[in-house]
């Protein structure tokens, strides 16, 4: 991933665009007053979005049917991992 500050991006946008799109690379854009975005392709985005909202239903689908485990239980599991 580059990052680029806004005015080098304005005057390279179409091959920034070119790039993005065709390496299939997201590309941050920084402005003086901290303001800062990410270009990423539609198609990137596309399957980006898709798969949180399969991730976001199948979790609600694991909860309806009471498959999960307690905070306790996550915590404890994090940190033996960690110790691990």
């Amino acid at each position: 991933m580059q990052a680029v500050n806004y005015t080098s991006a304005r005057n390279n946008l179409k091959t920034l665009i070119d790039n993005v799109c065709d390496n299939n690379e997201e590309v941050i854009i920084t402005t003086k007053n901290d303001k800062t975005v990410v270009m990423m392709s539609l198609d990137e985005y596309n399957k980006t979005h898709a798969q949180l909202k399969r991730d976001v239903q199948e979790a609600i689908a694991e909860v309806e049917r009471g498959d999960f485990m307690s905070i306790d239980k996550a915590f404890e599991q994090a940190k033996k991992a960690y110790r691990d």
